[in-house]
């Protein structure tokens, strides 16, 4: 095998500190090694072109890149000739001559080591090539409110395919029954006629109402999708909506659209419908209706799949205080808003009306988060009373009102039209005589009690995740969190769930008013069409299972945060390589080592222990071998040496996907071998890129530390530390303690 290695010097600041000839002239020694070589700027034009003259002319087979960060100089190093996985970045910069610029000799003897150890990773490493596979160019749109209608129009306005689904037999949402948007106190209409508009005129957007989700099968790019539909039992086409079937059906069977929606043609729902009464049959003008009518059930195949499913009114029911369903004009910020609609003389003589903020929001008990639109709510609803008669008399009770952004404006308004707001929540509501509704409330402002009695007491009640959205968890194999609302990782990934293609938008995500709604299903429309590329490109380090090891124990099809893990037609698990997202999970949590990935396998490891200088210190000084997880761990690393931040140079750092692809078997050899201390950095649980990663990580070690006890070694020669790309100084302090306090153990009896 013929190597060449390339150190680069950075102007000379790399040699300043580290003994680059002395480097280069062992390294032409070592076997394999074709050319030696040291560069000012290995990242310049002259740099790249002297490793690509070399590898067509020495016929190279792998390059080691001696030099600064993984992470920096990406696009400069991308083409040198060789299949990107055969060359090797040697993070000598931030690694060595940054952080131990006070101690020259032992930086030096470090990036000795770290030459040798990813020089036999390299010898182990396989040209890998990416994975093309097409996806169609349509889409399913899971949920006919604002952000579903907005995402099927964005990518439909592309020229793509899209199914829009929808559960109830209209579309419009919840939004299609309010009476006005905030904060311009604009109709539903406003924006849902021009929405309904272009649904209708665009081709390429297929509408099924009353419809649901019944099986997805298939990958990312070419999912199959049955979807069964109810009937409406009115034919659309012929519906002249002359209301005669309302007048007879006495079932409240004939389900009309409420507010704004489309389609404007009622609905029967024949499970209300009394037996053998067809009246509305006999009524119907233009024989519309068929009640024998039955449902289908329509295949489709999609490339990929917009999750808009919503939201629901939390129920107040249980918070037995506020009295709702119990007292008279005890209603939710829901309910007003068809009083809004329809009954808007309700307010026009002198009326006393209280909002109660956070019911059932922000209470460990029912919905532990700010539903985050409810202040604004209650503010809009208040202005809209005291608009239809300024002597109503209106409060606001609230624990802490909420009007971020241009929002702020719509509080103030309210100040200025004479709404009183207090910072309070109000006592049991009791109704002492008819339509008065009384109760006790202490002023944390004013630092008094206050009796109140009101006409109405509204309920500012908070958002949840839809019922649709828990129900397709598995049919879909997506992941919630703790609230059930969609996963994601915010800062990243905020459109994307935890499975490839599959994307949300709107109150399936979190709490979030109707501008953001539209926002995010315009942000899950362009994710969608990036996914929509001539072809999908996925990158080769796939996990591969040794079958010869494997016992089927089904801890990586339990434990994949992905669930990209199913079974093979031999009965043995088999990762998908659409689901799989290269956290290398699976290969930590493999208890005989069966699994590993492309770039980064168990074999690999295990070669780089077997050549590890143990005592490159000298015997006394303990040796620490971290592996840092990529996007916080590693990137804290670098960061301290942008920072001038120093640590002792006991420690070596290897960059893995994940903190929870470290395997035990890895963590033992590495112990075993003489190794003093072992430590595996991960995000913090918050951030973790894998979901779960570093939680498993942490969980697997009590199990490496009860080996360790068995071999009568200190459990604490293992550990495990959360460290944030944007905390070096804590990465530091670590190394700087746990250094000390393997001084203290004493040097690894097993070390040779």
């Amino acid at each position: 095998m013929k190597i060449g290695i390339y150190l680069c010097t950075c102007e000379g600041e790399i040699e300043k500190v580290i003994d680059i000839d002395s480097l280069v002239k062992e390294a032409s020694g070592w076997s394999g090694i074709t050319d030696v070589y040291k560069d000012a700027f290995l990242c310049s034009e002259d740099g790249i072109r002297k490793i690509r003259k070399d590898v067509e002319s020495s016929g190279l087979e792998r390059v080691l890149i001696a030099a600064c960060s993984p992470f920096f100089k990406m696009e400069e190093f991308s083409d040198l000739g060789l299949n990107k996985y055969l060359v090797e970045r040697v993070n000598i910069r931030e690694q060595c001559s940054r952080v131990h610029r006070n101690d020259p000799e032992n930086a030096t003897k470090k990036t000795k080591a770290m030459l040798r150890i990813f020089l036999e990773k390299a010898k182990y490493s396989q040209p890998l090539q990416p994975i093309q596979l097409p996806s169609l160019r349509s889409a399913l749109v899971i949920g006919g409110g604002v952000a579903g209608i907005n995402a099927s129009i964005d990518i439909a306005e592309t020229g793509n395919e899209v199914f829009l689904i929808e559960k109830n037999p209209f579309l419009g949402g919840k939004v299609a029954g309010f009476h006005k948007y905030f904060p311009r106190m604009c109709p539903p209409s406003c924006g849902l006629e021009l929405m309904f508009s272009k649904i209708k005129s665009n081709p390429n957007v297929h509408v099924l109402t009353s419809s649901e989700i019944d099986t997805i099968s298939g990958s990312p790019g070419n999912f199959e999708v049955l979807i069964k539909t109810s009937q409406r039992h009115i034919d659309m086409d012929k519906c002249v909506l002359c209301g005669k079937c309302l007048e007879v059906c006495r079932q409240n069977a004939i389900v009309y659209p409420e507010g704004f929606s489309y389609p404007c043609i009622p609905a029967i729902n024949k499970g209300l419908c009394a037996v053998d009464c067809n009246k509305c049959v006999a009524v119907c003008p233009v024989d519309a209706i068929d009640l024998d009518e039955e449902g289908k059930a329509t295949n489709i195949k999609v490339g990929a799949i917009v999750l808009a499913t919503g939201w629901e009114p939390f129920d107040p029911t249980p918070l037995t205080e506020f009295g709702y369903g119990r007292l008279e004009n005890v209603i939710t910020n829901i309910e007003f808003e068809k009083i809004a609609k329809k009954r808007k003389t309700f307010f026009e003589e002198p009326k006393k009306v209280a909002f109660i903020q956070c019911v059932g929001s922000r209470d460990e008990r029912h919905l532990p988060y700010c539903s985050d639109v409810c202040c604004m709510v209650s503010i809009k609803q208040a202005l809209f009373i005291k608009e239809t008669n300024p002597d109503n008399e209106v409060y606001i009770f609230y624990n802490d009102i909420r009007t971020p952004g241009e929002y702020e404006e719509l509080y103030q308004k309210a100040r200025r039209r004479g709404i009183i707001f207090i910072k309070g929540i109000p006592s049991e509501l009791k109704q002492d005589e008819p339509q008065k509704i009384n109760f006790s409330v202490f002023d944390t402002v004013a630092g008094k009690r206050l009796d109140i009695t009101t006409d109405m007491v509204v309920l500012a009640t908070g958002i949840k995740p839809s019922q649709g959205t828990i129900d397709l968890k598995e049919k879909i194999g997506i992941v919630l969190n703790k609230n059930n609302f969609v996963e994601s990782h915010i800062q990243c990934y905020p459109q994307d769930t935890q499975r490839n293609a599959v994307f949300s938008a709107g109150c399936c995500r979190a709490p979030m008013d109707v501008s953001r709604s539209i926002e995010s299903a315009g942000a899950a429309a362009i994710k969608t069409l990036q996914f929509f590329n001539n072809c999908t490109e996925i990158t080769p380090d796939n996990p591969a299972v040794n079958i010869l090891k494997c016992d089927v124990c089904k801890r990586c099809i339990e434990e994949c945060p992905f669930k990209a893990y199913s079974f093979d037609e031999k009965g043995f698990p088999k990762s998908d390589i659409m689901k799989c997202r290269r956290c290398g999970v699976c290969m930590g949590g493999c208890p005989l080592a069966a699994i590993s990935l492309g770039g980064l396998s168990i074999e690999q490891l295990s070669v780089m222990l077997d050549v590890f200088d143990r005592s490159y210190l000298g015997e006394d000084e303990p040796l620490i071998l971290g592996f840092l997880c990529k996007n916080d761990a590693y990137r804290a690393v670098d960061d301290a040496a942008l920072k001038g931040i120093t640590y002792p140079p006991n420690f070596f750092g290897i960059m893995v996907p994940c903190a929870g692809a470290v395997n035990g078997a890895i963590i033992a050899k590495a112990i075993s071998t003489g190794i003093d201390g072992v430590l595996i950095a991960g995000c913090p649980d918050n951030q973790c890129h894998y979901i779960h990663g570093s939680t498993l990580a942490k969980a697997r070690l009590t199990d490496i530390s009860n080996k360790l006890k068995e071999m009568y070694l200190e459990p604490e020669r293992v550990r495990f530390i959360s460290i944030g790309r944007d905390d070096p100084e804590k990465f530091a302090d670590s190394i700087e303690e746990y250094v000390e306090e393997l001084k203290k153990m004493g040097r690894n009896p097993l070390r040779l």
